[in-house]
């Protein structure tokens, strides 16, 4: 069906415009970017209409919500604008998406306030965008003991031996390993890497799950023998440990740091960029090691958040749905800065990052789904008042 619109108010009634904006559609966003192209006349209420929409969706953190909800959302800002008018003012009967957009004028933001004239004034950064980056996917180098090495992807499956006779089998955007070979053997490691903008999961030969979030690597034996069971971690990652008793479980990280495990399903962070080291405990128990001799045990929910260079352990209450949020498809911000947000952006989407000018001292707390373009991303950062453009691969942040 051919759309008319004229008004913001046309585009913020219509459905696939609204699934065009959260960016859950790739039917809907090839549909208005060509709808955008051949009507460049309609392009002022046509942006009107995206900034509403960012702006009172990105205030809830709900980048991800579903139309019926952004529509209640959406509702509920009118009614409560409405209210504050003057008599005469609601006399006037106000189209609703004239009280959404007075709306706007509440937006904040830690560290300061925005009116909606200023971005008003700065439409043309989104549209002065020269480039986008599509999310990443399911994709892996894994190398085997003798060096080979094997791309993996999300399609297609196969399986294939490494010399020991363990058996590998990749499904879709995951391998599982099963060792019957000759169990006097010599054990052999693997290496599964991911890149930037990649994820990927892997079961290991005692059947413990691990998925690997972007730019990590997990180095790992075809099986299991002696008095534990210990693997390598570079990145980020996420642990369904097969319980043991009488083989630990033991993920030793770049910096001498142990977790030792004895069943139990958690996520460690350890990123050369990252100036912590976390580990966050979902059910059952780990102690975190220094190589100083220093301790921690954690319980559910509890996380123990090592400064690099620093030997010391500290353990606070964890956030568990931010902390595993990339392992279901979405990025959780709670209060975080900049920095903090862009890193994990820049490993998911394969993008660099500059700032031109001080890093804007703020902090945004939101939702975003992984599967949006990064501009989708990267509006609920514009609705903040940042700048950006994104140019062969590189975002340059603008301070306001």
């Amino acid at each position: 069906m051919e759309h008319l619109f004229t008004t913001a108010e046309d585009f913020l009634q219509d459905d696939s415009f609204l699934r065009f904006c959260m960016g859950v559609s790739e039917e809907d966003t090839r549909y208005w970017e060509n709808w955008l192209r051949e009507h460049p006349e309609r392009e002022a209420p046509f942006q009107q209409a995206r900034k509403i929409f960012d702006i009172l969706n990105g205030q809830q953190g709900q980048l991800h919500a579903a139309v019926g909800q952004f529509r209640t959302l959406l509702g509920a800002h009118v009614a409560n604008t409405t209210a504050t008018l003057p008599v005469r003012g609601r006399q006037r009967r106000l189209q609703w998406w004239h009280a959404a957009a007075a709306a706007l004028l509440l937006l904040t933001a830690t560290g300061g306030w925005y009116q909606y004239s200023r971005y008003r004034n700065q439409q043309h950064l989104a549209v002065a965008r020269l480039h986008d980056a599509l999310p990443g996917t399911s994709k892996a180098v894994l190398t085997l003991a003798d060096g080979t090495t094997v791309p993996l992807d999300s399609t297609g499956t196969g399986r294939f031996e490494e010399k020991d006779g363990t058996r590998i089998n990749k499904g879709q955007g995951a391998l599982v390993y099963n060792h019957s070979g000759n169990a006097a053997a010599k054990i052999l490691f693997n290496t599964l890497a991911t890149p930037r903008g990649g994820e990927y999961q892997v079961t290991l030969p005692d059947g413990s799950k691990v998925w690997l979030n972007a730019a990590s690597s997990l180095r790992f034996p075809t099986r299991f023998a002696g008095n534990d069971r210990t693997v390598y971690l570079n990145g980020e990652a996420y642990f369904e440990i097969t319980p043991d008793a009488h083989q630990p479980f033991h993920v030793q990280l770049s910096d001498g740091q142990q977790i030792t495990v004895l069943g139990t399903s958690f996520n460690v962070m350890n990123y050369a960029d990252e100036t912590n080291i976390t580990t966050t405990l979902v059910t059952g128990k780990v102690m975190v090691s220094q190589p100083g001799g220093q301790q921690a045990i954690l319980a559910p929910s509890e996380q123990a958040v090592i400064v690099k260079g620093e030997n010391r352990i500290t353990v606070s209450e964890a956030d568990i749905d931010k902390t595993i949020a990339w392992k279901t498809g979405m990025f959780e911000f709670e209060n975080d800065g900049l920095p903090a947000i862009m890193r994990q952006l820049a490993r998911w989407y394969d993008v660099d990052v500059i700032y031109s000018g001080d890093i804007p001292p703020l902090h945004y707390s939101g939702s975003i789904r992984k599967q949006a373009t990064l501009s989708q991303a990267l509006r609920i950062l514009q609705t903040a008042g940042i700048q950006y453009s994104i140019t062969n691969k590189t975002i340059t942040i603008r301070n306001i």
